[in-house]
């Protein structure tokens, strides 16, 4: 893994730590947080990829 791989993990880490905490402050409880971090990770070791439902509505549009 080189140095640009190492770099985008974290920033990869930092924005999921942002997002997160985000949520939490909204008043989303963390154990709510988890249990939708493994079921979406458990579909990504599924498929391999992360599925294109997720995008939000207006993404999907732009990327067509």
């Amino acid at each position: 893994m080189g140095d640009n791989d190492l770099e985008a993990v974290e920033d990869a880490r930092e924005g999921l730590q942002s997002l997160l905490v985000e949520q939490a402050q909204a008043g989303v409880p963390e154990q709510v947080l988890v249990g939708i971090l493994r079921e979406q990770a458990a579909e990504i070791e599924q498929f391999g990829y992360i599925p294109r439902r997720w995008e939000q509505p207006d993404q999907q549009e732009v990327s067509k």
